[in-house]
């Protein structure tokens, strides 16, 4: 090792490790929760009527671990042979384009600039230049 490179450099040391279907433990709660909070008052509210509003935190339970395994299918295919963040990034994009609220300055479009000049400007003759 007298004055050459280590060989080996982990460079994934610090990431977070992936836990669930390619995705990290935080990716994972975020998509509990959510589903939680999306599932839950949607079957209490659907199964209530029909008196069984009890069944409904269960059944929201289900569909949440449902929407865990769905969208982290989803989400592995789109990670896949990418570098990291790169999912992120995309779907922001996606996001911008399909909602016109969200903006997050990325350029969609390609432009170019036009003087819209049909003939060469002629230059105008001074006193000066005699």
């Amino acid at each position: 090792m007298k004055g050459r490179e280590i060989d080996f450099i982990p460079d994934r040391l610090i990431a977070e490790p992936v836990v669930f279907r390619g995705l990290t433990d935080s990716e994972v709660v975020v998509l509990i929760i959510a589903g939680l909070a999306f599932w839950m008052p949607v079957s209490v509210l659907v199964l209530w009527p029909f008196g069984w509003g009890l069944f409904g935190v269960g059944i929201g339970l289900g569909l949440a671990i449902l929407t865990l395994l769905v969208i982290g299918k989803y989400l592995q295919e789109l990670k896949r042979r990418r570098p990291d963040g790169l999912h992120i990034v995309y779907l922001k994009k996606l996001a911008q384009k399909k909602f016109s609220f969200i903006n997050y300055n990325y350029i969609e479009s390609s432009q170019s600039w036009d003087i819209r000049r049909e003939r060469p400007v002629v230059r105008a003759k001074t006193t000066m230049e005699d």
